[in-house]
């Protein structure tokens, strides 16, 4: 698990800000709505905005760059309705050859930030019902607040 995705001693994560639920971690609970993806057509077709989501409350993992490309092909997917495949084939032009998105761990500086939504808005107490239309909430409420 990334240390930036551990509770703080208040059982809040210390980048994105959201409290532990049931005992989990916010990579946690990422980790359980990716697993209720097998189970659900609609949640399953929302997964490169539940981990884009995700990723961007988590930007202390990645190098500047990436976290730029990442959020500007998640506004494109919201706003202007890129199709995920064009995401992916942009993502991987982005990544290819010798290019290095994580930082190194000794780099990695999380920086709490208030969102609106978190990951713990989408998991609710291990509720899978709904969860895709909460991820599309959470995206939206992403792309609304400019931690640039």
């Amino acid at each position: 698990m990334d240390e930036n995705a551990q509770p703080a001693a208040s059982g809040v994560c210390p980048e994105c800000g959201a409290p532990t639920v049931d005992g989990l971690s916010c990579r946690e609970q990422l980790d359980a709505i990716a697993a209720w993806e097998w189970q659900d057509p609609a949640l399953l077709a929302q997964h490169f905005l539940t981990v884009a989501s995700y990723n961007l409350q988590h930007p202390a993992q990645f190098t500047d760059a990436a976290i730029a490309g990442l959020r500007e092909l998640f506004i494109a997917h919201l706003d202007q309705g890129m199709a995920v495949v064009e995401v992916r084939r942009r993502v991987g032009q982005q990544a290819a050859g010798s290019v290095t998105v994580l930082k190194p761990a000794a780099e990695r500086r999380p920086v709490l930030r208030h969102w609106p939504m978190t990951i713990a808005d989408v998991y609710r107490s291990g509720q899978p019902e709904g969860a895709a239309d909460r991820v599309r909430a959470w995206a939206a409420s992403i792309c609304k607040t400019d931690y640039r």
